[in-house]
């Protein structure tokens, strides 16, 4: 089949196996004129290529030729039978560019992109490799503002005749534009891209533009008369994890990341919240998958670990050795199957001489101050930028799940007083911030303090950058300050932070300067925390009614549940029920918000946004 292309300027031609008709095989596109950019769709078959499309753009005056197709081979291919296979003709010394853009991924978050990787095979030609690219939009107008580009060749030694994997994320990249440091001539880490710009987002494809893409040819010499081929490439971001795998039918796609199918855990050792005695500790941990084990990976206190791996394709058991002086431990293992499908659990243990010390309270009943502050300050910052998108340090948090829209170009630098802090009541109390908003100007600024709207001061260095700010003389007490900042698109970012007025500088929310709990604070938080979840996973009303405020998963309401009692009469904490609370909001939380278990398994019967 042929035909030409409705701009006059390329010919587009696509050519159906005999043995299989319904089916698009060959993909072919030339440009002859500079500028020429022509998407194209297959002429059937469109499922089967799961969203893919091809696009040729010339990077010389006088253009080129180049051509894809979906067929069998090269050699043995890592995945199937077949690859996405591409040439460019010796014509213009290769001065063409043929990529194949992929737009479901487009608003993904550059932070929390994590793995990206491919087989390549080069037939013929210079030793340059199919390379991916990444096109990201820097003001949150879902726009294309620059693209990432990561070459094999500047990776590693590109070998013909051979499959090489490649993994991107971790590899050297460039800016097309030159930004964040990363320059063609001197690539590097996607990491020094982000601290220039950590709102990064993949953008919108259009024209060519957006997304991820693969593509041949322009960049450096070796293009001419090229010919290689592309294989099974996998794409993992929180919670998107796909790998498409090529073959002569099309693009065979396998999603879920772990979460619905995948490797699953075994024998995590030494087993959740467990104490083990100081000294020698075996940390281990056994994956398995019926498709296969491709890798397990394991970190004690993120420090990644170098185990010992034994077992077969289907089973692996990664075990390593550690001298461990008495502190608090957590483990992460994250299996990958030979299909891309990765799954993560996390577990906490305790080193103590005493057996009966745990992760919040100790043998004789002490409550831990600091372990106790952290999982109630985690859980409560994570809860409120969950449900209603309040950051809890005025910055937008891309790796975690929210479920209302929050903006990425404003931006709250500084604050006062600082988060947690505990201030004497004989001094006036300065409640301020700094705003900025990297797009457009900004429109008003609003604070509040335990709910009631403060008459503020504007200073404005200009329309972007603003410091609000308001003195008050506070008697003893706790207190709470929101912060919202709106642009003149109407976007908004909100946040919101505590402190304490009181005479003892060891008084905190939740403890007494003796190290007592606060029963009235510490069963507030709990019960807003287990009666919110309750309602956001399962449609559990605390009293019985709807509460169309708080987003739930649930489709239907049912009544209330009984709360644990986590202190008794005498207001001495209950530490079983209390420890059960936190055990259970920490493990659920992170499996609703990135499906990570807790236990090795699956957990269906939870809502998780890692689906």
């Amino acid at each position: 089949m042929f035909g030409s292309h409705p701009s006059g300027k390329g010919r587009v031609t696509m050519r159906e196996p005999a043995h299989l008709v319904a089916r698009v095989r060959l993909l072919a596109v030339a440009v002859l004129l500079l500028g020429a950019v022509l998407p194209f769709l297959p002429v059937a078959a469109q499922e089967s290529m799961d969203g893919w499309s091809g696009y040729v753009e010339a990077c010389g005056t006088d253009g080129g030729f180049a051509q894809q197709e979906f067929a069998p081979g090269p050699g043995t291919p890592p995945y199937g039978t077949g690859s996405l296979q591409f040439s460019v003709a010796v014509v213009n010394e290769g001065r063409i560019w043929s990529q194949l853009v992929q737009p479901t991924v487009a608003r993904t978050a550059l932070a929390v992109v994590r793995e990206i990787r491919y087989w390549t095979f080069v037939t013929r030609g210079g030793a340059v490799a199919p390379h991916v690219f990444l096109d990201v939009d820097l003001n949150d107008d879902g726009v294309a503002d620059d693209r990432l580009i990561y070459q094999p060749e500047l990776n590693g030694t590109v070998t013909p005749l051979t499959w090489q994997e490649w993994e991107a994320v971790g590899g050297r990249w460039w800016s097309q534009r030159g930004l964040g440091g990363l320059l063609r001539e001197a690539p590097g880490p996607l990491s020094s891209y982000l601290l220039a710009f950590p709102n990064a987002r993949l953008a919108v494809p259009e024209s060519g533009q957006g997304g991820l893409g693969i593509g041949v040819g322009c960049f450096g010499s070796g293009w001419a008369g090229w010919q290689g081929a592309v294989d099974a490439l996998l794409f993992r971001s929180d919670p998107l994890t796909v790998l498409w795998n090529f073959e002569s039918t099309g693009v065979v796609s396998t999603r879920g990341g772990g979460v619905t199918a995948g490797p699953t855990f075994r024998e995590l050792t030494p087993r959740p919240w467990a104490t083990v005695a100081p000294g020698t500790v075996v940390i281990a941990v056994t994956a398995t998958s019926d498709d296969g084990v491709r890798s397990v990976r394991l970190w004690l206190n993120n420090n990644e670990l170098s185990p010992t791996v034994t077992g077969d394709d289907k089973t692996k058991t990664v075990s390593v050795q550690q001298t461990l002086q008495p502190g608090f431990f957590t483990v992460r293992a994250t299996a990958t199957d030979v299909l891309g499908r990765s799954f993560t659990a996390q577990w906490q243990f305790v080193v103590s001489a005493n057996p009966r010390d745990g992760w919040w309270f100790t043998a004789d009943g002490t409550p831990r101050r600091v372990q106790i502050e952290q999982s109630l300050r985690a859980l409560s910052e994570a809860f409120r930028w969950h449900f209603f998108g309040i950051s809890w340090d005025g910055a937008y948090h891309p790796e975690m799940p929210t479920h209302v829209t929050v903006a990425s170009t404003i931006h709250f630098v500084t604050r006062s007083p600082m988060h947690f802090m505990t201030l004497p009541p004989t001094d006036p109390v300065m409640i301020s911030v700094e705003v900025l908003s990297t797009d457009q100007p900004l429109a008003s600024v609003e604070l509040r303090l335990n709910g009631q709207l403060l008459n503020a001061e504007i200073s404005r260095d200009d329309a972007r950058s603003w410091f609000v700010f308001t003195t008050r003389q506070l008697e003893p007490g706790l207190y709470g300050v929101t912060a919202t900042a709106r642009d003149t698109a109407g976007r908004t970012l909100t946040m919101s932070w505590g402190f304490v007025v009181s005479s003892n500088p060891n008084e905190s929310p939740w403890f007494t300067p003796d190290g007592r709990l606060k029963v009235d604070t510490v069963s507030r938080t709990l019960r807003t925390l287990v009666e919110g979840f309750r309602w956001h996973l399962n449609g559990v009303s605390w009293d019985g009614q709807p509460h169309p405020e708080f987003p739930t998963h649930a489709t239907s309401v049912s009544g209330p549940q009984p709360l644990r009692q986590w202190f008794d009469s005498q207001g001495r904490p209950n530490t079983e029920a209390i420890t059960q609370e936190l055990r259970s909001l920490e493990e659920v939380f992170r499996w609703h918000f990135w499906g990570i278990s807790w236990d090795g398994g699956r957990h269906p019967d939870v809502p998780t946004h890692a689906n």
